[in-house]
């Protein structure tokens, strides 16, 4: 009779009376085997760049040297005279800035395409409120938006800083 009900076990009763007993515990790998393998890929990554670098150094040092040249650029640009955002024409911020570029092909560049650079900067700053325009935080912030404007339009990135050689809000 007991041999009876053994015979009337379900499948998946018997799958798990066997894993239990350890003896079919499926395909999977023991940790030492996962560790082993996990070393073994990132062993693999370290020696393809390595392998990479090595072999493209001269082009890599060259793009990066091209980047960060000596030659420095600056362009002063016309004060900016705009309204911040909320206050109906009450108070006003007048904005003097400059540029800091790569070299002379994007002054020229920069130059070139003034109109639309000034535009979208005041856009930029009349966005802002008072409060926002006040704070050291969100001045930083905007540099950075200010810097991103000058490289979308001229269509490279090369303001390397730009700094605020006025500030004042009225």
């Amino acid at each position: 009779m007991a041999e009876e009900t053994k015979k009337t076990n379900s499948p998946e009763a018997e799958a798990e009376n066997e894993n239990k007993d350890g003896n079919k515990g499926g395909n999977k790998l023991k940790t030492p085997g996962k560790i082993f393998l996990i070393v073994f890929i990132l062993a693999a990554q370290v020696l393809l760049a390595y392998t990479f670098v090595d072999s493209s150094y001269e082009k890599i040092y060259g793009f990066v040297q091209s980047i960060s040249s000596d030659e420095s650029v600056f362009y002063e640009m016309e004060e900016l005279i705009v309204n911040p955002a909320g206050t109906n024409g009450q108070r006003f911020l007048v904005v003097g800035i400059s540029l800091e570029l790569s070299n002379n092909k994007h002054l020229y560049l920069v130059r070139q395409h003034e109109h639309g650079i000034r535009h979208n900067m005041n856009e930029a700053l009349s966005s802002r409120t008072v409060s926002q325009l006040a704070q050291f935080e969100e001045r930083e912030k905007l540099r950075y938006e200010l810097a991103g404007i000058v490289n979308n339009a001229i269509g490279e990135r090369s303001v390397r800083n730009l700094y605020y050689t006025r500030y004042v809000m009225q």
